[in-house]
C-alpha cells in the first residue's frame, strides 16, 4: 500500500496535471493578463484555464455533481497543514478524449472543501510515481488535463454536500454513448491519502 500527504492546491503545483482556476491567487499574480471589465466595476482574468478536446463526435456540455463526504471526511480541515486523517483511494479514472473542469459552488472561498488525487500515464496505466494529492479551498476549480489519472471527487467539510458545475466534452447522442471513462482499480488495498 502506498501512502502520500495531500499538499494545498496552486497554480503551480498543479500545473503537470490540468490548470487550475484560483481567482485570488491569479489576481495576486497575474498584472499582463488581466483588464478592467463591466465598465470598471469588474477584473477579467485571461486565459486561466484550457479545455481540451480529442473527439470531432463530442460537444462541450456542463454536468452537475452533487458530492458527498464520507463519515471519517466530515469534520473541518486546514489548508496549512495535513490534519492526519487516512483515506483509501480504490480506484483513478482517467477521460482520454476530454479534459474535464469542476467548479465547486456553494462553499466559502477560503474553506478546504475538496481533495484532488492525480497522477500522469505509463503504458496506458497510471504512474504512481507521479501521483499527488492536494486540497482545495471552495473557491478553486480544478481542471484535469485530457488523459489525467484521477481520483472520483472526494468532498471534506462538515457541511452535508457540495454541489460541482463541470465541463467535459462528451457525445449528447443517446445512440452514441461513446463512453470516455478508463477505470484503474485498485482493491481494498487500494492508495492511502493522508489529508
Amino acid at each position: 500500500m502506498m501512502t502520500l500527504i495531500a499538499e494545498p492546491l496552486t497554480i503551480e503545483t498543479f500545473r503537470e496535471y490540468g490548470s487550475i482556476i484560483s481567482p485570488d491567487e491569479e489576481i495576486s499574480r497575474l498584472h499582463s493578463l488581466r483588464k478592467d471589465a463591466n465598465q470598471g466595476t469588474a477584473i477579467k482574468l485571461l486565459q486561466v484555464s484550457s479545455v481540451e478536446n480529442g473527439s470531432s463526435s463530442k460537444v462541450p456540455n456542463w454536468n452537475l455533481f452533487r458530492c458527498f463526504p464520507q463519515s471519517h471526511l466530515k469534520r473541518a480541515f486546514l489548508q496549512e497543514s495535513p490534519q492526519g486523517v487516512p483515506h483509501k483511494i480504490k480506484v483513478l479514472e482517467k477521460h482520454p478524449c476530454s479534459s474535464q473542469t469542476f467548479v465547486p459552488m456553494g462553499r466559502a472561498s477560503t474553506e478546504v472543501a475538496y481533495l484532488v488525487v492525480v497522477a500522469k500515464e505509463i503504458a496506458n496505466k497510471p504512474d504512481l510515481s507521479t501521483l499527488r494529492a492536494f486540497t482545495c479551498l471552495g473557491g478553486q476549480a480544478v481542471t484535469y488535463g485530457l488523459g489525467i489519472w484521477h481520483a472520483p471527487m472526494i468532498v471534506l467539510g462538515e457541511q452535508e454536500h457540495l454541489d460541482f458545475a463541470v465541463l467535459i466534452y462528451e457525445s449528447l447522442d443517446p445512440e452514441r454513448p461513446e463512453r470516455d471513462c478508463v477505470e484503474e482499480h485498485y482493491g481494498d488495498s487500494g492508495i492511502c491519502i493522508t489529508v
